[in-house]
């Protein structure tokens, strides 16, 4: 029996529950609201012009607020793309989750990391004592190059007694 291997890697599914009974109560939420979609939208090299008509209102991208981390949004998935001939990239992404189950709870991360890449949380404990109450965190990914199409796999998972919480991490050289 031959193993058939996965080139597309993370990007052959989609993140989220697969279980829908267990999606009515996550745990930890990654909220994002319209202003967070157009920083990552300005952030991603689109004009306010463009902006504006999609969102009816006029959007200056020079003038708000830098998204934060790498890839300023505030999204389960973080991805780092190697375009750089560096020997080693760095990518930091931020992000807020919101706590939606019973309190007090703490998370502890785990990181699950490919060969020839560092991955570090920062805190790598969350600790809530109300409902919706939110936390953020930073996500360090250091990688020595890599080849051109390859695409690495791991992951950040936060455990609760009573929940687990997956964020992909890819990084790919395009």
């Amino acid at each position: 029996m031959s193993r058939r291997i996965n080139n597309e890697a993370e990007f052959a599914f989609g993140s989220g529950q697969l279980n829908p009974t267990k999606a009515l109560n996550p745990g930890l939420v990654y909220d994002m609201d319209e202003f967070g979609y157009i920083q990552f939208l300005c952030h991603e090299g689109y004009k306010g012009s463009s902006l504006s008509a999609l969102v009816g209102s006029p959007i200056n991208c020079s003038s708000l607020l830098p998204g934060f981390g790498h890839d300023a949004i505030n999204y389960p998935t973080i991805q780092l793309s190697l375009e750089s001939k560096k020997d080693i990239n760095i990518g930091v992404f931020r992000r807020t989750v919101t706590n939606v189950g019973p309190v007090p709870v703490i998370y502890n991360a785990t990181i699950r990391s490919p060969k020839g890449v560092e991955i570090i949380v920062k805190p790598s404990l969350l600790c809530f004592d109300r409902k919706m109450q939110k936390r953020s965190f930073e996500v360090v990914v250091k990688v020595k190059s890599i080849a051109s199409m390859e695409i690495l796999s791991g992951s950040l998972i936060w455990r609760s007694p009573r929940y687990i919480v997956r964020s992909p991490i890819v990084i790919y050289k395009p």
